[in-house]
């Protein structure tokens, strides 16, 4: 947990110098936004495949720009993950689960913008604090504890970000997320859900409106 917001306080540095840096040259702007979407998740480690997991994903961005075709953008993001393994009625099997995972994203991500302004791509580094974790079964009965593995506070991982200007106000964005590090540890034996170390993998569906 330590190294990882010391990660965060690294890169929220090195971009504070680098904006710093080149201020006198040329001016920066500043231009920030709003998003709502959903998600589609997945788990490494709980014996599914598939983005079978749906949530929801909002929040606001911050983007620092000083010349037209590059800019680093910081976020905060309110965002739901985890993974459900679907039953399968026409061959007789009813087993089934669902992790639900909440965080909040920080996602520090340089962006590029080719020689069209419709749209852009990005990559960065996103840590992410977890605030709540629970499962639920077949009956839906609510979500319960999950008391078979803990999962670490952060989750850092690696993002990819792509982007189209829909209109003068409005963008949409997917974003790619992936765990660079596992987010419990190994289970000692093998149970139901949980097989091996898990990672969390997101991809956000969203709209965003320009401030």
């Amino acid at each position: 947990m330590i190294r990882a917001f010391g990660l965060v306080i690294l890169g929220l540095f090195t971009l504070h110098s680098t904006v710093t840096g080149q201020s006198e040259k040329q001016p920066v702007d500043f231009s920030a936004k709003l998003a709502i979407g959903f998600s589609t998740t997945q788990v490494h480690g709980d014996q599914v495949s598939g983005f079978n997991q749906f949530g929801a994903t909002c929040g606001a961005t911050l983007a620092m720009q000083r010349t037209s075709s590059r800019s680093t953008e910081l976020g905060i993001l309110w965002t739901q993950k985890g993974s459900r393994r679907p039953p399968d009625p026409k061959n007789d099997d009813y087993t089934t689960w669902q992790y639900r995972f909440t965080y909040i994203d920080v996602p520090l991500v340089r962006l590029w913008q080719p020689d069209s302004d419709f749209w852009w791509f990005g990559l960065g580094v996103q840590p992410s604090i977890l605030l709540g974790k629970g499962q639920e079964d077949f009956f839906g009965n609510g979500l319960s504890d999950i008391t078979s593995f803990e999962l670490n506070p952060i989750d850092l991982g690696a993002i990819g970000v792509i982007g189209l200007h829909a209109s003068e106000q409005w963008d949409v964005e997917v974003r790619l997320t992936q765990s660079l590090l596992p987010i419990s540890p190994r289970p000692e034996q093998t149970v139901s859900g949980w097989n091996n170390y898990m990672m969390n993998m997101a991809i956000q569906w969203m709209v965003a409106w320009r401030i």
